[in-house]
């Protein structure tokens, strides 16, 4: 590391502007040096590559609505009429991808993004082929349901890893300004993921029939199975591609600045950036009298650093109440997956169901046996392969992808003008009216001409999912926790998602998709109209333990002008319109010193707060004079405010959203103030 300065030359260098280094807090000058202009075409490489990785995850989640008839029809198995081979299939896939969460997660915070950052990406590889590959054997002397449970296993392991390392490896490397679009536009590829794994997986069937010869009404399982199953190892293998192309550019990627001054490698994050910087500007530390070397400990067991690392971690969350900001994460992502994956997780049964038009008495136990477990519509007990996966994706797109992409999109662009947390509460509201309005109404458009309704409020139900909790419980573990357990916090909350996940398809499988179509409409209703809680539930646990990770509309992020100002191009700059009305991003370090920021966060605490309101609302000439005593207060909700008097600085409290504005909430220290400084020198 010492070479890169050594090459820079004192005689050629002009200082363009000087950033403070508080030795306390290094993370902020780092973020600060991560600010500055000539980064943004980086960060988006960074994007790129994260999101090619997530881009797989989706994909091969998804696929498995797309291969499990095959499956079923390939390689026919039943047992009392529930689909065995695709829940097997499921369940392992979700169970590796909570266990690869959860260690990925805390290995990324010991030893560090980039060490294990790709290797997520080679495990896919390798269980993706080993999936394609996966055979029954001479005469059926192996079970190949066993074989593919365990390489999805594997490849969940690889999937979950994906989750934590993408998101805060995209929030450490954006600035403080693009952070929020930047982690949407990675979980875009969600939905992309999904689409794609529909679109292809038609794609794929169209082009390897014609190519084998297979009519689209053959009966005969001699002709259609051996074309059926290229067409569900294709479908499974392409996932393979887009992984290898992102684990060859994760090399490229340096180690995250922030955890290289979390770990005190202060010079090294420096040097991380000024890698990647413009040819014409470099990076160094100036003013380095003082500047603590990296402590050296010694040696340690695995046991007893992972030991010391959970005590440091209890300290952490007991601190200003962060555990709140934890168990709120893991709790909305628990509670936002049950009815997300319920509704659309292994769901050619509850595709092909909610399509029905007219009474059918066909048994969905009957259904499920006879060795014709693929064919999972009522309404159509004599459809071929080919027409039922035909159908499959093609309803997908229309009812799942055709309301999740929109809302991804609406919320990436709309991320910087929406308080997240505030808004995360309110979507929680709207799903469960939403939920309420389905499940009462399913009962009457069950089997009916009028089930469009039931299609169109199933749409509705994807785009606010993407539209609001369903992006935001994956933006915020990356913002809200310190980067020393910002992967292993991470890790928890979406896990703590894929639990949810593991919840409602076994409530489905066991509960929901069993008798006749008569009893399937009054359980499929009960499980609607129990989302309605769950998602009320989600809205109050926002509410109350999870903070704002922004700052009100109209608050001066910006340092007070300096002797440097001009050569930035920061004096005499406009503010627009458009600028007013976005909440800028708290930065990282902020948030992990100061999670609340004197936001009220817990349950009695805003249970008192509304009491407090209430009595506050007194004569008009008592309002005015608070009001005239804040004048220079601004705040960009137009909704009743609280005053408090804490440390005695007067503090304004947003009673509707827990946004709040102190007299002084952001200070910039002046330059000769002692401290050390991080300098842009151009040659």
């Amino acid at each position: 590391m010492g070479g890169y300065f050594s090459s820079l030359n004192a005689g050629a260098r002009r200082v363009v502007d000087e950033i403070e280094y508080d030795p306390q807090n290094p993370e902020r000058a780092v973020q600060s040096v991560i600010d500055q202009p000539g980064l943004d075409g980086f960060q988006w490489k960074v994007w790129l590559v994260a999101a090619s990785g997530f881009f797989t995850t989706s994909y091969s989640i998804f696929a498995v609505n797309v291969i499990s008839p095959s499956l079923s029809y390939v390689y026919p198995e039943c047992s009392r009429g529930w689909t065995i081979n695709s829940l097997a299939i499921n369940l392992t896939t979700l169970t590796g991808t909570m266990i690869g969460m959860l260690i990925f997660g805390h290995l990324a915070d010991r030893y560090g993004r980039k060490a294990v950052y790709g290797l997520e990406l080679s495990i896919i590889v390798v269980a993706t082929v080993g999936m394609t590959t996966a055979s029954s054997g001479h005469m059926n002397s192996m079970n190949i349901y066993g074989w593919i449970s365990f390489w999805r296993a594997m490849l969940g392991i690889g999937l979950g890893a994906e989750y934590p390392l993408s998101a805060i490896i995209v929030a450490e490397w954006s600035s403080t300004k693009s952070r929020g679009k930047m982690i949407a536009a990675v979980f875009l590829m969600q939905s992309l993921g999904q689409l794609a794994a529909y679109a292809l997986g038609l794609a794929i069937l169209d082009g390897i029939s014609n190519n084998f010869g297979l009519s689209h009404a053959e009966t005969s399982y001699d002709i259609a199975s051996p074309v059926i199953d290229i067409v569900w190892r294709t479908t499974i293998g392409i996932g393979a591609l887009p992984a290898l192309i992102s684990l060859f550019l994760r090399r490229i990627i340096p180690e995250t600045p922030h955890y290289l001054a979390e770990k005190e490698k202060v010079e090294d994050a420096v040097e991380a950036v000024g890698l990647i910087y413009p040819v014409d500007a470099t990076l160094q530390l100036t003013d380095q009298i003082g500047l603590a070397p990296p402590k050296r400990s010694l040696e340690k067991g695995w046991w007893s650093s992972t030991a010391e690392y959970i005590d440091g971690m209890k300290e952490y969350l007991a601190e200003k109440g962060r555990w709140r900001a934890l168990l709120g994460v893991m709790a909305t992502w628990w509670i936002l997956d049950l009815a997300y994956y319920g509704l659309g997780l292994d769901n050619p049964r509850t595709i092909s169901t909610i399509w029905l038009s007219e009474p059918h008495d066909t048994s969905l136990d009957e259904v499920g046996c006879n060795n014709a477990t693929w064919s999972a519509d009522p309404a159509q007990p004599n459809i071929t392969i080919y027409e039922m996966l035909r159908q499959d994706s093609v309803r997908n797109i229309m009812t799942i992808s055709s309301g999740a992409l929109p809302g991804s999109i609406i919320i990436l662009l709309a991320i910087d003008y929406l308080p997240r947390t505030t808004w995360m509460g309110w979507m929680f509201v709207a799903l469960a009216g939403l939920f309420a309005i389905n499940g009462g109404t399913f009962f009457v458009t069950f089997e009916t001409e009028q089930h469009a309704l039931t299609v169109t409020l199933y749409v509705l139900a994807q785009v606010i999912f993407n539209l609001g909790p369903n992006t935001i419980t994956f933006m915020l573990p990356a913002e809200l926790f310190a980067t020393k357990y910002r992967g292993t916090f991470y890790g928890l909350a979406a896990a703590s998602g894929k639990l949810g996940a593991i919840t409602i398809l076994l409530i489905t499988n066991f509960a929901v998709n069993t008798g006749r179509p008569s009893e399937y409409s009054h359980r499929f209703a009960g499980m609607l109209l129990g989302f309605c809680p769950a998602m009320l539930l989600g809205a109050v646990i926002t509410w109350v333990w999870i903070p704002e990770v922004q700052y009100p509309r109209g608050h001066d992020t910006k340092p007070p002008s300096n002797d440097n100002a001009s050569d930035n191009g920061l004096v005499g700059e406009r503010v627009t319109f458009r600028q007013k009305l976005k909440l800028p991003n708290r930065p990282l370090a902020d948030i992990a010193q100061n999670p609340g920021d004197g936001q009220i966060l817990g349950m009695r605490r805003n249970i008192a707060r509304l009491f407090r309101a209430k009595q506050i609302r007194g004569p008009p000439t008592e309002r005015r004079h608070s009001i005239d005593e804040t004048s220079r207060i601004s705040n960009s909700f137009d909704q009743n405010m609280i005053y408090r008097d804490q440390d005695s600085r007067l503090e304004e409290a947003d009673v509707s959203d827990g946004l709040q504005m102190r007299d002084i909430h952001h200070s910039w220290p002046m330059s000769g103030q002692g401290g050390h400084t991080i300098s842009e020198v151009e040659h």
